[in-house]
């Protein structure tokens, strides 16, 4: 009798302590970002790397998009591009915008960081730190197409994520989100991550057109020629009449 009833009594705290423990866990403020367990009031670090294989970087310009229910922005560093513009979730939109452009351009032959983003976990639930290249051209002006983008995440500096292919955002959504017309680029971006290293056909340039100035102008000219041969022609033959005159009225003398 004794034994059964230590055995229920057991039992009844062994349930306890798993109620206990599924009510601590359903209690506890809990996220994730990018699928990283994240808790409410912790740090986040999303970091962008780029590796161009074949062209230097002389311009970029792109966005990251985020979810202000979700995730407070608390820093932009972009210490390879120290003079880029940047607009970092104006009107509370949740788009950092930035771009850069340098003639003398960088190598990015080994992967470097394009920026590192700094968040504070303010809500529950799961959210995701996302990307969109507008443009990012080399020398040549030609959008760079052999490239690969990767991307580390850290929650109160402990690595989460060491290495994985960003999420790219939905261009739509964040045309949506964001006031007045925004402007899509005409980057190859692909949800994995990198290029075609195949260098795309450049259209052939055309010729420029003659403007109507340029026509008239030209008709000037050879109008300007016309005139000029015919009073050349006027003044050979006054000069012919002349000496015509001339001859005659010496053998008149003669």
């Amino acid at each position: 009798m004794k034994r059964i009833f230590k055995i229920s009594i057991a039992g009844m705290l062994t349930c306890v302590l798993m109620i206990t423990s599924m009510l601590c866990a359903f209690a506890a403020p809990a996220s994730t970002v990018n699928g990283v367990d994240a808790p409410v009031g912790s740090t986040v670090d999303y970091t962008l790397y780029l590796e161009s294989y074949k062209q230097d970087v002389v311009g970029i310009q792109m966005i990251f998009k985020f979810d202000t229910n979700h995730l407070e922005l608390k820093n932009v560093d972009l210490k390879n591009f120290p003079s880029a513009t940047v607009n970092a979730n104006n009107q509370g939109d949740g788009v950092i915008y930035f771009n850069h452009s340098d003639i003398n351009g960088q190598s990015f032959k080994e992967a470097k960081e394009v920026a590192k983003l700094t968040f504070t976990v303010i809500e529950e639930g799961q959210t995701n730190i996302e990307y969109l290249i507008q443009y990012l051209y080399d020398i040549d002006l030609v959008n760079i197409y052999d490239y690969t983008l990767t991307y580390s995440l850290s929650v109160d500096n402990n690595v989460a994520i060491a290495t994985e292919t960003p999420i790219l955002a939905d261009a739509d959504k964040v045309d949506a989100a964001v006031e007045g017309e925004f402007d899509k680029g005409d980057f190859a971006n692909n949800v994995e991550g990198t290029g075609s290293g195949i260098k795309p056909t450049e259209a052939p340039k055309k010729p420029a057109q003659q403007s109507g100035n340029s026509s008239d102008n030209d008709n000037d000219g050879n109008g300007g020629n016309t005139a000029l041969f015919v009073i050349g022609g006027v003044v050979v033959l006054a000069l012919v009449a002349v000496v015509i005159i001339a001859v005659a009225k010496k053998k008149k003398e003669d």
